[in-house]
């Protein structure tokens, strides 16, 4: 038997330990980096979850696809005229703080800009149709409001709808808005009714500095300039301006008929969303789904929607695929069940 000298066996001892150290800090790696990567891979797979995408976003009728690329052309109009001209002007640095308020106004113009335009994609990129949906024909009763879909010739779930120009039945369907060339439903609405949100308080915004940049440093007040800032196609009759306090004009009528239009639309879709009904129903009379408010503004904008208005891409999810509703019946019966 041959027996091992001390130091060597120190030696061999010393190497263990940094083995096992080196051991130890390999498996942490690996570790971090495996839990890295399903952190990526469920962001990524929430991501898709929370935006199926359309096959097709370029609307199909003209007129449609005029409008859509009036208002992506408008938006960031508006917002660089904002920045660079009006707050320049407003706050041109004769006052104290008025670095300080310019910095502070285009921050929050860029933040609501974010949000106008981020919503404004989920509305047009989101499917809300019901070709995803995987039906169990034994649960299709027509009495809770399942029927055939003549022209999809598959079955249609309650509160869907066919649409005609997008050729697809759609999941709670509201409308179809001729502005962004796509139904808004059940799965795109919150990105619809925070588009609407966020663009009223932009108009409102824009409105406000606009009204102080005109009548106080661009132009003297004269009846004729509210005729053409009320009714821009008047210059035919005035004549043609093609100077740039035409142009000013121009944006300054365009962000008042667009805090008018989207404050109506936030009107009408905030009811809609708070009550749980579609148009349809609305006119129809019927309002069977009105569950209570937070329970209508989990179907609506999902269950996280207290965070949505910070970002439109953060995750929100639906209480459910938007085939099956409750109704206020239900409500009730599980209520008595309970007491």
């Amino acid at each position: 038997m041959v027996r091992q000298h001390p130091y060597e066996s120190r030696r061999t001892q010393a190497n263990d330990v940094t083995m096992t150290t080196e051991s130890r800090d390999l498996t942490a790696e690996k570790m971090r980096i495996s839990v890295a990567a399903r952190l990526e891979k469920r962001f990524y797979i929430s991501l898709i979850e929370m935006l199926p995408f359309r096959d097709r976003v370029i609307p199909k009728i003209v007129s449609e696809l005029v409008a859509l690329g009036f208002v992506l052309f408008i938006i960031p109009a508006i917002y660089i005229f904002e920045l660079a001209v009006v707050l320049p002007a407003v706050y041109d640095g004769k006052k104290e703080f008025d670095t300080f308020w310019l910095y502070f106004h285009s921050a929050c113009g860029t933040f609501v800009m974010f949000n106008v335009v981020g919503n404004l994609i989920g509305v047009i990129l989101v499917d809300t149709s019901a070709k995803h949906i995987i039906v169990d024909t034994s649960k299709a009763d027509a009495s809770k409001g399942w029927r055939l879909c003549s022209v999809c010739e598959t079955i249609s779930p309650p509160r869907s709808w066919h649409c005609n120009q997008c050729n697809t039945c759609i999941l709670k369907r509201e409308h179809h808005c001729g502005f962004t060339g796509c139904c808004v439903g059940y799965k795109n609405f919150r990105f619809f009714y925070l588009f609407l949100a966020n663009l009223f308080f932009a108009t409102i915004y824009a409105t406000y500095f606009n009204h102080y940049f005109i009548w106080s440093q661009v132009i003297e007040f004269e009846w004729s300039h509210i005729i053409r800032i009320a009714m821009p196609l008047t210059i035919i009759f005035f004549g043609i301006d093609t100077s740039i306090t035409q142009l000013y004009f121009f944006y300054y009528s365009i962000t008042m008929i667009g805090c008018c239009f989207s404050g109506v639309l936030l009107y009408q879709q905030s009811y809609l969303a708070f009550f749980n009904q579609t148009s349809w129903e609305r006119n129809k009379g019927t309002n069977e789904h009105d569950c209570g408010v937070m329970h209508n503004i989990h179907d609506s904008l999902g269950l996280r929607w207290y965070l949505i208005w910070l970002c439109p891409f953060l995750q929100s999810p639906l209480p459910h695929e938007g085939v099956q509703w409750m109704t206020q019946e239900q409500i009730s019966l599980e209520g008595a069940k309970n007491k």
